[in-house]
């Protein structure tokens, strides 16, 4: 969206609503206080859902805008062939910040770090005043590679990259297309598909069940449960990323 377009956006925002001209009226008529303090009530309601507004209206030209963010840095085998390839925060943040920009959007970061766990909460803020948040909540995993307070800033690195483009509604370019053939159901090609897809990043042969389980077990010291799959995922997520994101 061009920069005019965004301060039309608020000029838009900054004319005065019909609740507003009812509230001078109100003034002027010297209402009770009681109608008084409805009348303001109701002008936050409206100023509140308008933002809202005008938030979603943005967001959605920011994803008609925005491209698929490309894949810049490659992890690589000790024998020099890509292993995978992905976009790393700064890449991120260099694709994208134009056009989040353009549409009147600014985002911050907020971390706390519980016992093994560091918690990310990503908030998306318009210039109309309203803002939509995303957490995501990732282990900090010990690695035989990485002192602890690596360990520590690479799961932060990564909270911060996931939170960011789930808030924004937007996809990177290493999608986990092979994995999506890992079954016929709408469930494997989530989940299940997506824990395969990381053991196989990691070298693990997946072509059983078992294979699977095994794999996951030696990860991530779970079962491949259903009900611990969102676990396993930020598990294997961690260890995949380990280079750093």
């Amino acid at each position: 969206m061009p920069k005019e377009e965004t301060k039309k956006i608020v000029k838009v925002e900054n004319q005065p609503s019909e609740v507003a001209t009812f509230i001078k009226q109100a003034i002027e008529n010297k209402l009770p206080v009681e109608t008084m303090e409805r009348l303001f009530a109701l002008q936050k309601d409206f100023k509140a859902e308008r933002a809202r507004e005008l938030f979603v209206q943005a967001l959605a030209n920011f994803q008609k805008e925005v491209p698929i963010i490309e894949k810049t840095k490659d992890v690589k085998n000790s024998d020099g062939t890509v292993r995978y390839s992905y976009a790393p925060m700064d890449s991120v943040i260099k694709q994208i910040k134009d056009t989040v920009s353009d549409n009147g959007f600014s985002y911050n970061w907020d971390s706390k770090r519980e016992e093994a766990h560091i918690k990310v909460v990503c908030k998306l803020t318009h210039i109309a005043g309203h803002s939509e948040k995303s957490t995501f909540d990732v282990p900090i995993v010990p690695s035989k590679f990485m002192s602890s307070p690596q360990s520590y800033a690479t799961a932060q690195s990564f909270a911060k990259r996931y939170t960011l483009l789930n808030v924004l509604g937007i996809s990177t370019a290493d999608e986990d297309t092979d994995a999506n053939d890992t079954d016929n159901n709408e469930d494997a090609k989530s989940e299940k598909a997506r824990i395969v897809f990381l053991l196989r990043r990691l070298k693990h042969k997946t072509d059983t069940k078992e294979q699977v389980g095994k794999a996951v077990m030696e990860r991530t010291k779970l079962e491949l449960e259903e009900k611990n799959y969102g676990e396993i995922i930020s598990r294997l997520e961690i260890i995949v990323n380990e280079n750093g994101i």
